[in-house]
């Protein structure tokens, strides 16, 4: 490669990485917690999680007894929205309901209600009160912004030319220069572990970005053929392109439905696929004989998401069945997508992602302090503009890991009072603006950092801490919650650790004393 194309790639890659830095930390940070997504709301719910064991139970109430009680509840729900049940399981040993009803003013409300697995008597517990897994998510996917989901594409596609232009700078030393890690020197030192862990985490990141891109571009695309080619009708073009479409009820019977007929249709999804098990029933119309019933199925360690069948609720016959792998296109979506979360690996598959995600967080981080170290000692550098590329940098980097950080200890001390919907995406951006302050007044960037990153580490701390002295003090967590919550406290320490190790690596060495006399 000549040697103009080498510098041609490296100030793209430079430049590139600093742009997108920002949003890529975030994405990065939030969708490592989010691997834990489930888990962290489990953590969540801890101190209010009621006592109960799907193991110590012989029998849980049938899945028809709690839509009647949702049913027997006389609100109007819309025609074209299902009730959602999640069926027990041993991580969540009780039913869970979603559904959306409809006021006398026209307004759409989203409720959920839990329901014991032994009595089916509801309990006092709103898992919306438990946001935090939630709101990680969405921050990854979308940045709870307008237009979110087309600018994390954008950055997406971004970080993927960079993965690319960055295994181009190495590819003539990445074997000889593979285990070079200069300690001396501290910019070197910085380089060599952005290129380290740059070309060891290489088939992750090309993993997440092809399918980070694949995910959010592929909205615009939908968009764009569903107008220019379906006139507007994305169901058309779904079903089109064989994805799965839910039932749509377009005209009651105005006959009751019986009930009863859910619990057949589990047995008999039950029976045609033994190796999986009912994840979730959805009932369209669910008080009308029109209305249709949606059972997924699920298997543990797979590739392969739900296997859905659709049954009438007159009278229980199967209508028709689902599986993504019937469809190229829906099979290859359901495959990346599985690659992308990590599900089919279980908890240690999510462990090395989320090991894995820290890695290009050090990456990120890493390639700013370079860049911005760089121009800080050059002379001709506008000081007012750098300052202002410091202190957004530090912000939307170090100050990501503060503003995560101050959201579980949000979700963990915050006043029941307190909705977590209202209190947690606000309290994020305030911390971020908070240590774009801090950015704007720290002298030079290194130091900035550094006292971010021991800031952050010590916010982590707190809720492992707090969690282990009420152990100590004689609380336990129900027994299906103990592997939730180990998950997230090691997850929570594991990032605090992460924090002081950088700041260890970034503090500037000592200089020895030297007691020889100075000469002319």
């Amino acid at each position: 490669m000549k040697q103009s194309t080498l510098k041609n790639f490296t100030h793209a890659h430079a430049w590139l990485g600093l742009i997108i830095s920002g949003v890529l930390m975030i994405v990065f940070v939030c969708g490592s917690m989010s691997f834990f997504r489930e888990n962290i709301v489990l953590w969540d719910m801890q101190y209010d999680a009621p006592k109960t064991d799907l193991a110590s139970q012989k029998q849980h109430v049938p899945v028809s007894t709690i839509a009647k009680q949702i049913s027997d509840q006389g609100h109007t729900m819309p025609a074209d929205h299902g009730v959602f049940i999640e069926l027990p399981t041993q991580a969540q040993p009780f039913y869970v309901s979603y559904f959306e009803i409809e006021t006398p003013e026209g307004e759409h409300v989203d409720v959920n209600q839990s329901f014991d697995p032994e009595t089916g008597q509801r309990y006092d517990l709103d898992q919306e009160d438990f946001y935090l897994g939630n709101m990680l998510y969405r921050m990854h996917i979308n940045l709870m912004l307008p237009g979110g989901t087309e600018l994390v594409g954008i950055v997406s596609l971004i970080f993927f030319v960079m993965v690319f232009t960055g295994t181009l700078i190495l590819l003539k030393k990445i074997i000889s220069h593979y285990y070079q890690y200069r300690v001396d020197r501290r910019k070197d030192t910085y380089l060599d572990g952005h290129s380290i862990i740059g070309i060891s985490t290489l088939p992750y990141t090309f993993l997440f970005a092809l399918t980070g891109v694949m995910f959010n571009l592929s909205i615009l695309l939908q968009a764009g053929f569903g107008f220019a080619v379906f006139k507007g009708n994305i169901p058309a073009l779904m079903a089109t392109a064989d994805f799965y479409a839910p039932p749509r009820i377009t005209e009651l019977s105005g006959q009751p439905a019986d009930l009863t007929l859910l619990d057949d249709m589990v047995e008999d999804a039950q029976r045609r696929y033994l190796e999986q098990s009912v994840y979730f029933l959805n009932i369209f119309a669910p008080n009308d004989q029109a209305g249709q019933v949606e059972v997924a199925m699920t298997a543990h360690h797979t590739l392969d998401q739900l296997t859905r069948l659709t049954y009438s609720l007159a009278d229980g016959r199967l209508i028709k069945e689902y599986k993504p792998s019937q469809s190229a296109t829906a099979g290859t979506y359901s495959v990346l997508s599985s690659l992308h979360f990590g599900e089919y690996g279980g908890n240690t598959l999510k462990f090395i992602y989320f090991l894995l995600g820290l890695a290009c967080c050090y990456m990120i981080l890493t390639g700013n302090l370079i860049w911005l170290e760089k121009r800080e000692n050059n002379r001709k550098q506008s000081k007012r503009g750098l300052q202002f590329v410091k202190a957004m940098t530090l912000a939307l980097s170090s100050g990501t890991l503060i503003a995560v950080a101050c959201t579980f200890i949000a979700a963990r001390f915050a006043p029941e009072s307190w909705s977590q919907v209202s209190l947690l995406p606000p309290l994020f951006g305030v911390m971020i603006l908070v240590c774009l302050v801090h950015g704007w007044f720290s002298k030079n960037v290194r130091g900035g950092m550094i006292q971010q990153l021991y800031i952050a580490a010590m916010l982590a701390l707190i809720c492992p801490l707090y969690d282990l002295v009420q152990m100590l003090l004689g609380h336990t967590p129900p027994s299906y919650l103990i592997v939730d919550v180990w998950l997230v406290t090691i997850a929570q320490m594991l990032v605090a650790g992460f924090c002081l190790l950088l700041v260890r690596h970034h503090r500037p060495r000592a200089k020895a004393f030297n007691l020889a006399p100075a000469v002319s």
